[in-house]
């Protein structure tokens, strides 16, 4: 695997310090979210350090924050290098011809790195590392999120969901929708094994979920908002950290 060629990374510049301001709002912004749904609207009672400063509503999502922030930091200065150069084309060997779905899928992964090729030109080596540090840090976050509302919010988002579904007539049809589209499965012959696959693996899913998630779901509203925090820490930062950059080019 060749070496690549790290990008200059300056915090001090102007562009630098837009950047972290615009980590630390949007990171603020979430943990407002998390601290609001999780914390005051439970109605729980905060452990004051000196005269106005929580434990539960001000230390805590502090750190939370940093942490998000130093894991898109270290994101984007990993994301942040001199690519490859393209390697000279060789005669292609002749090969058997292609299946549709093979050739289908070929044409479309074209097109998306025509788009990706495109949006990187675009946005420069500067927004493209912002982006796919972003992108890898949602993915986290979401992944976060839906073990704490699958574990200790499943009876919440249970009754959120379905009064959503009432009010929401685009949600209802996507519902329907999908309930039609899992029958055109199941009476296919070809796609019923998907089908069953599916089924199979969600029942053993919530066969696993279950008693923890009933655990933490009768658990003191403290211990859930407790275990929410920690959640989106610790899987923003190993998810940042788990990233392997390509070897570094040293001068």
């Amino acid at each position: 695997m060749s070496a690549v060629r790290l990008l200059p990374f300056r915090l001090r510049s102007l562009k630098g310090v837009a950047m972290l301001l615009s980590y630390l709002a949007l990171a603020s912004a979430l943990e407002l979210a998390l601290v609001f749904y999780g914390f005051w609207s439970q109605g729980i009672e905060d452990v004051y350090i000196i005269q106005g400063l929580g434990l539960w509503s001000s230390v805590i999502p502090a750190l939370v924050v940093l942490s998000l922030t130093m894991s898109w930091l270290h994101l984007t200065r990993s994301f942040l290098y001199e690519p490859r150069a393209r390697p000279r084309a060789r005669a292609r060997r002749r090969r058997r011809k292609a299946g549709r779905l093979a050739r289908l899928f070929e044409g479309l992964s074209r097109k998306i790195n025509a788009l990706a090729s495109k949006a990187s030109r675009k946005l420069g080596r500067l927004g493209t590392a912002i982006l796919r540090g972003l992108f890898i840090l949602l993915l986290g976050a979401c992944s976060a999120l839906m073990l704490i509302l699958l574990t200790a919010y499943w009876a919440e988002l249970y009754q959120f969901s379905g009064s959503l579904a009432e009010c929401s007539p685009v949600l209802s049809w996507l519902i329907s929708a999908l309930s039609g589209l899992g029958e055109a499965m199941w009476s296919s012959e070809q796609l019923r094994w998907v089908v069953e696959g599916l089924l199979n693996a969600g029942m053993q899913l919530n066969k696993a979920l279950l008693p923890v998630a009933e655990a933490i779901g009768s658990a003191d509203p403290i211990y859930k908002y407790a275990l929410a925090q920690n959640a989106l820490a610790w899987v923003s930062g190993l998810s940042a950290l788990m990233y392997r950059r390509p070897p570094v080019r040293r001068r």
